[in-house]
C-alpha cells in the first residue's frame, strides 16, 4: 500500500492498517497518532519524526 493512500484513508477516518505491506513507504513528520499497523510489513519504511502516539505496532 503506497503511503499516500494510507494517508488518505487515515485523513477519512481509517485506523486499521493491520498486515499492510507498507514497505519502502516514507511516513515522514507525518500524523498517524492512533493507528493500528499490527503485523503490517514495515521493512525499510521511513517514520522519522512521524507522530506514532497510541499506535499499535507489533
Amino acid at each position: 500500500m503506497k503511503a499516500s493512500e494510507v494517508l488518505k484513508k487515515y485523513a477519512d477516518g481509517e485506523r486499521n492498517f493491520c498486515h499492510a505491506n507498507l514497505r519502502g513507504q516514507s511516513f515522514k513528520r507525518k500524523d498517524l497518532s492512533g493507528a493500528d499497523f499490527s503485523h503490517a510489513k514495515i521493512q525499510s519504511a521511513d517514520f522519522s519524526n512521524a507522530n506514532l502516539k497510541k499506535c499499535k505496532i507489533y
